[in-house]
């Protein structure tokens, strides 16, 4: 054998080796993947659930404040023109709303109707329907917000393949798999047809995988394009094919497929796609909204309908002219199928976005013990979706318009931020938690983790202080009608002389308390903080739910130079509202495993930390504040009925806080920038507005008075001197004490009285 003849068999020995050596290792790998590759089943490894709070159906309640069609528009409800027929139907006139709720499996309700008689859009009653009797408490259920799993946020239900629509089984083939039935997990035909279009087209414009290498790439494998990776993902479709049937092995792709966000959550599945876009089940979805599902498969998130409305529309189409060329469609049908519009359920990609509160509600599971956190909990949270998608917008909003016509606010690569907290002070729920501008560039929570100067938020708590020294006759007692010197004075501190300015360096002289608190002068409030002395403040900041450590100086507890969340400082003005009863803030209800058994439950965590009279007096000033002081622009934005608040600029203008309350709900808002550089706005400038926003979107019109408790006065007194007034005095204000502290002294500057204390000691009117 000559030469060449010997390379030319050398060579084929060696490509043949080489063929026989991958052989073997396709050989034992693929036993390998034969003995340890598993579909997922049903049951395997279910996400983590995290549930809304549920929504109180009551009388007063009004559709538009209480965003009641949105609510059960979100939960899957229809509206139907006929009486209610079946669980999940509601219909609405203009004198009734009936629902027909959903069973609520987890709390042992079943399906029940109600009927909520409407007087002008706002609700009466809460009755049945069937006998007229009343009916309480009825919830609606709660939504499901997130799902977590490992370490991604994503939602899926499991649907077996009996149950899925043939009509969907059809149109994914159609679209991304034709001869699924025929191949035995690698089509020779696609996979050639894919190279020549590639190769004609210049470029990877077309893939030839099947849904069975699909499959197995999104379950086993990263999704690099590497030869290696192809190789593998080919190989563990032949083993899948071989172990498992065709329909199991559409079960689960069906089930597995990724199809989108909704949010910072990720949606898997052809069932919570129907759900999450259209709100729907699989068997109510249209032809169009059946072959908008299928087109998603091939880019998720570029033809995502919430997104994307006109890219998803022509992805769409394209499913249903394949549709029309297998002979899925006829004609007629397909012409109607793409002249519909794009229609989404909700219009926006507006899934409970609320990833701060999210992380909020996984943190304080883990530190209640639940840990690590077991496959398929369920979490029942205290979120309203409602309450915090409007919260996400006003705070969205809010940054945004503060940044138009101030240079200063976007002149670097860090943007202004904010965060919003919102806090049913009787229970304290969590209501809404909204911890910075954009999570996905950081997860930094700035409702609970960040810890700012608070500023003059603190100085109604300096003068509830002295009004509980008044109450227990002890040494600093002040009343709302007590004089405050506002004029220049020296305190010896630890650095050295010290000399507390107001924001204006001005000085205004004797000054009620009421005004100084309502035009949040500086000096009064520490010559307050002073007389009733810091310890008793602190000790008084703590029992009402400030966790972190105050200073014990004048500047910490008169001026907020001492740091706090907002979570923190929004919750003492919970208890407040609460009638000086503290309620810790809590985002989590109860948690349940797979099995529906409770792991834990939530037991709040209340104390009385200031009297109920206290808490009304300092309710009233801060009424005042809104009513005539720094924040009055509340008033010019629109604001009706009985609402209290406070803002707080911090000093240099680094933080700008406002927190307001109702009787049934407080709102804490913050702005400023992460590294703490001057904002140059005041919190009534930068904060309040937001604050307005999200009050005008949450709170109904007519907001009730707050109860006055036993053991509270109303007395006439002469702002001039903050004695009882006379019928000399020029002018007279109405003034709330605690009783036993009210004054007694009729006015000594403008003369009269005689008149009043013969009226006073005989009981005439």
């Amino acid at each position: 054998m000559n030469r060449p003849a010997r390379l030319v068999t050398y060579a084929s020995l060696v490509l043949a080796g080489l063929v026989a050596a991958f052989c073997l290792v396709g050989v034992v790998y693929g036993a390998y993947l034969a003995t340890f590759l598993e579909l997922p089943k049903s049951d395997d490894h279910p996400p983590l659930r995290l549930y809304s709070g549920p929504f109180l159906l009551q009388p007063d309640l009004t559709l538009a404040h209480s965003h009641l069609l949105e609510r059960l528009q979100r939960l899957g409800y229809r509206r139907v023109t006929v009486p209610v027929q079946s669980s999940g139907d509601y219909q609405l006139t203009e004198e009734a709303l009936t629902i027909y709720l959903h069973p609520q499996p987890e709390a042992h309700i079943g399906a029940t109707m109600v009927s909520l008689p409407l007087d002008q859009g706002r609700v009466t009653d809460v009755l049945s329907p069937l006998d007229g009797t009343a009916l309480f408490p009825i919830f609606l259920e709660p939504e499901l917000l997130s799902g977590v799993r490992g370490e991604s946020r994503q939602v899926r239900e499991w649907i077996p393949f009996a149950q899925i629509p043939p009509r969907i089984i059809e149109t994914v083939l159609t679209i991304e798999d034709r001869r699924f039935y025929s191949h035995f997990g690698i089509d020779p035909i696609a996979v050639g047809r894919a190279l020549w279009t590639n190769f004609t087209k210049g470029g990877v414009v077309q893939g030839g995988s099947t849904i069975t290498q699909q499959l197995a790439k999104n379950l086993f494998y990263s999704p690099q394009r590497t030869m290696g990776r192809k190789f593998k993902e080919a190989l563990a479709a032949l083993v899948l094919e071989v172990k498992y049937t065709k329909q199991n092995i559409l079960e689960s792709y069906l089930n597995e497929i990724y199809l989108g966000q909704a949010g910072f959550v990720s949606i898997y599945g052809v069932s919570e796609a129907a759900h999450r876009y259209f709100g729907k089940t699989l068997q109510e979805l249209t032809v169009e909204e059946v072959a908008m599902i299928a087109g998603l498969i091939k880019g998720p998130n570029s033809y995502a309908p919430t997104k994307h409305p006109e890219l998803a529309k022509s992805r769409r189409d394209v499913v249903l002219r394949r549709m029309r060329e297998t002979g899925l469609l006829t004609e007629e049908v397909w012409k109607r199928a793409v002249n519909e519009r794009v229609r989404v359920t909700p219009p926006e990609d507006v899934m409970t976005d609320a990833p701060y509160f999210v992380d909020t509600v996984l943190r304080e599971v883990e530190e209640a013990g639940v840990v690590p956190l077991p496959e398929g909990l369920r979490i029942d949270s205290t979120l309203d979706p409602m309450i915090q998608q409007a919260a996400t917008e006003s705070l969205e909003k809010g940054l945004a318009k503060l940044e138009v016509g101030r240079p200063h606010l976007k002149s670097s690569l860090e943007p202004v931020q904010g965060a919003v907290v919102v806090l049913d002070p009787k229970t304290g729920s969590v209501l809404a938690l909204v911890g910075g501008r954009d999570y996905r560039r950081s997860q930094f929570n700035r409702a609970v983790q960040a810890q700012r100067q608070p500023g003059s938020l603190f100085k109604p708590f300096v003068y509830l202080a002295a009004l509980e020294a008044a109450r227990e006759g002890q040494a600093g007692q002040l009343t709302a009608a007590s004089l405050l010197t506002d004029e220049p004075v020296t305190f010896e501190s630890e650095t050295g002389p010290w000399s507390p300015q107001n924001y204006d360096k001005q000085f205004r002289g004797p000054i009620t308390l009421r005004s100084a608190l309502e035009q949040s002068l500086n000096v009064p409030a520490v010559q307050a903080a002073k007389t009733v002395g810091t310890k008793s403040i602190v000790q008084l900041l703590h029992r009402l739910g400030v966790t972190s450590t105050i200073g014990n100086d004048l500047s910490s507890v008169a001026l907020g130079s001492s740091s706090v969340s907002l979570m923190e400082i929004t919750a003492a003005y919970g208890a407040i509202a609460n009638g000086g009863i503290a309620v810790k803030p809590t985002t989590v209800r109860s948690t349940r495993d797979r099995l529906g058994d409770v792991v834990w439950t939530g037991v709040p965590d209340r104390q009385q930390a200031a009297s109920p009279q206290g808490a009304y007096v300092l309710t009233s000033l801060l009424e005042g504040v809104i009513q005539r002081g720094t924040a009055s622009k509340a008033k010019v934005l629109g604001l009706q009925g009985t609402v209290a608040g406070k803002t707080g600029t911090t000093d240099g203008y680094r933080d700008a806080w406002f927190v307001g309350y109702t009787s049934d709900v407080v709102i804490g808002v913050w702005v400023g920038f992460d590294d703490e550089r001057a904002l140059r706005l005041t919190g009534s400038q930068a904060a309040l507005p937001i604050w307005m926003d999200l009050a005008q979107r949450i709170i109904p019109p007519t907001v009730p008075a707050f109860v006055k408790p036993p053991g509270v006065v109303t007395r006439d007194i002469d702002p001039k001197t903050g004695q009882l007034a006379t019928s000399q005095c020029p002018e007279q204000v109405s003034e709330v004490f605690i009783e036993g502290t009210e004054p007694v002294v009729y006015c000594e500057v403008h003369g009269g009285g005689i008149w009043e204390r013969l009226r006073h000691t005989f009981g005439f009117s």
